[in-house]
């Protein structure tokens, strides 16, 4: 006995109409659009066939023609064997082709339908692209173009397509490509508005990196200056002490032609005191007579020993003074050592800071023309996220 597989329920206007509905862009966030899109246009065969009724290859024509006028207006009988394999297709204007002439009710009504059934019908499995089965449907030749498609799972079948049906999966192809453009331009669109804020961020960046590098210049030639002027102070304090040095020798020199009068005067005191005490001797000899010139020979050996504790305690002074002036003269030394390293210090310092001074501006040059080319790429990722939210809207309208 033939059987009959149950009838697919089409509403084929409604369904054009939802997929009309469902080509405009929804009122949702970005990322909720793009997936709201991609799942109202997905693709899925097992929507798209429908059910007929099966027969066996010794089923005649009458039966199905008994078959195709149940009220359930199918489009074609599928031959099937004992496990469901399709072998060939009747389609019903073929059928009543051939039932409507003068005499096919005795020619064709008890022939099986195997002799008038398509033994080559194209047949596509349930998990093949749809635009594989497009293209396959697109590709028969004239006298079968309208026939069925027969769609099979594991060799099994499990319904077919019309041509309609074939028409549908194609404009539904055409949507879901329209909509996966749309996700494309919207997740561009997204992207630039990523790389738009990024870039803005970035000319902040390089504006207040370019303010800051003035700041540091200023900074950098102020200190450099301050240098400069330290560095005159050291030349300065260095010449006064170049001069200290060389007074002190003086004073050494002074000193030491003190100290040789001072031994020149207690060598007088020494030879004053021998010649008074030689005078007192002959005065003792002259006796009454030379009294007189005792007194004043005694009196010049009191003025001798006076002058040699003077010249001792100028000896004793002078040799202090010596020493501090030697101590004042290596310390002026030291200070000249130390004074000509800080003062090399300090070039260095200034060298630094112009060096400092150098790479500022070459960062702050490079940072400008960052800035600069980063407000001309903020500008044109903003052209570009225009375009594509025009290129929406417009296809939205459509």
């Amino acid at each position: 006995m033939p059987t009959l597989l149950e009838a697919r329920p089409e509403n084929l206007n409604a369904d054009l109409q939802k997929e009309e509905q469902s080509s405009v862009m929804p009122d949702l966030e970005p990322d909720e659009t793009v997936s709201k899109i991609q799942d109202e246009h997905a693709v899925s065969l097992y929507e798209y066939f429908r059910q007929v009724p099966v027969a066996k290859g010794d089923t005649t024509c009458g039966e199905a023609a008994a078959m195709l006028s149940d009220g359930l207006e199918h489009p074609c009988v599928v031959l099937c064997d004992e496990h469901m394999k399709p072998t060939g297709i009747l389609m019903r204007e073929t059928l009543y082709r051939l039932l409507n002439g003068r005499f096919a009710a005795d020619l064709f009504y008890r022939k099986p339908v195997v002799n008038a059934a398509n033994a080559s019908p194209v047949i596509v499995d349930i998990h093949m692209e749809p635009a594989a089965i497009i293209d396959a449907a697109l590709r028969r030749d004239e006298d079968h173009f309208y026939d069925c498609l027969l769609v099979t799972e594991k060799d099994r079948l499990l319904g077919v397509l019309t041509i309609r049906d074939v028409m549908s999966l194609s404009r539904k192809l055409q949507q879901k490509a329209s909509a996966d453009r749309i996700c494309t331009v919207t997740e561009s669109g997204q992207e630039i508005s990523r790389i738009h804020e990024a870039v803005t961020k970035l000319v902040q960046a390089a504006h207040q990196t370019v303010r800051e590098a003035g700041q540091v210049i200023l900074l950098s030639n102020e200190g450099e200056g301050r240098l400069h002027q330290v560095e005159s102070s050291y030349l300065q304090v260095h010449e006064h002490m170049g001069d200290q040095g060389k007074h002190a020798s003086q004073m050494l020199e002074f000193i030491k032609t003190g100290a040789g009068m001072a031994r020149s005067i207690r060598t007088l005191a020494d030879q004053s005191g021998l010649l008074a005490l030689n005078a007192s001797i002959e005065a003792a000899h002259a006796g009454e007579y030379g009294r007189g010139f005792q007194i004043v020979a005694g009196e010049i050996r009191a003025l001798a020993k006076q002058t040699r504790e003077v010249a001792g305690n100028m000896t004793i002074l002078l040799q202090e003074i010596e020493s501090l002036t030697q101590q004042t003269v290596s310390l002026i030394q030291s200070s000249g050592t130390e004074i000509d390293d800080s003062a090399v210090y300090v070039k260095e310092g200034a060298a630094t800071f112009g060096k400092l001074n150098r790479a500022v501006n070459a960062l702050s040059c490079i940072v400008e023309t960052i800035a600069t080319e980063g407000g001309e790429a903020g500008r044109v990722a903003e052209n570009i996220q225009l375009k594509l939210k025009a290129m929406i809207t417009d296809h939205s309208e459509l």
